[in-house]
């Protein structure tokens, strides 16, 4: 019968093999088939989410990556993956820009007035150092130049993340989108739908602190089940 001391003996060999620099003390490595819809809500609703992470493997293959960024070239990881994989212009918020914040007399705009009215920048992609889950789930990062778990971002987030997985159903709304915007995501079973959840990590779980996201699951369910579950923010 197993006991303790193999899984700290497993433990322990992974990390030689697998050498990184973060602590998983106290954290149980993933499932072999990685985490499962119901581990990962449950992880979200009971406000564990250090208890998700990578392997060792993916850990040091991540690390591995961050170490041949260019440090003299980019100041941290967020503005690689901003600049050389989003292909963003900047990390600025398109509503912070210089002609949308210069405004004559006549009509001034508050910061709250622009971000209501200008649309932030968004990109989703898969996450390609993901903490492991199952094969029926896919994981994807939004990247954003704004905090789109804000309640104030809520409805724009919503619509944009139904454009994503479902398209646009509403004939009224315009053409009807069959496939998401997202390359990544895969199209529905037939007979299925999607459904999804996101979280925000609290600030100590993120390893990429300087551009907001947030993480988004998605599965195939029956029709008759929500699109949406829920999501959680710090």
């Amino acid at each position: 019968m197993p006991s303790a001391n193999d899984s700290n003996t497993t433990t322990a060999t992974a990390t030689t093999l697998y050498p990184h620099h973060t602590d998983f003390t106290g954290r149980d490595p993933p499932p072999t088939d990685g985490y499962s819809w119901d581990q990962i809500k449950d992880a979200i609703k009971s406000n564990s989410l250090h208890a998700l992470r990578r392997t060792d493997k993916g850990q040091y293959e991540y690390e591995q990556w961050q170490d041949k960024i260019d440090r003299k070239t980019y100041k941290n990881i967020g503005e690689y993956i901003a600049f050389v994989i989003l292909q963003w212009p900047d990390l600025q918020d398109p509503a912070d820009t210089v002609e949308h914040v210069s405004h004559t007399i006549e009509s001034p705009q508050s910061k709250e007035e622009r971000y209501r009215t200008i649309e932030p920048r968004l990109t989703l992609r898969q996450n390609h150092y993901p903490f492991p889950v199952q094969q029926s789930i896919q994981y994807f990062v939004l990247w954003s130049t704004r905090d789109m778990s804000l309640l104030s971002e809520r409805t724009r987030l919503d619509t944009y993340l139904q454009l994503q997985f479902i398209g646009n159903q509403d004939p009224l709304a315009g053409p009807i989108v069959e496939k998401g915007l997202s390359p990544e995501v895969f199209p529905p079973v037939e007979g299925k739908k999607k459904q999804w959840m996101w979280f925000v990590n609290p600030i100590e779980l993120r390893s990429v602190a300087t551009v907001h996201h947030i993480h988004v699951f998605v599965r195939d369910v029956h029709p008759s089940e929500p699109s949406e579950v829920f999501f959680e923010r710090p």
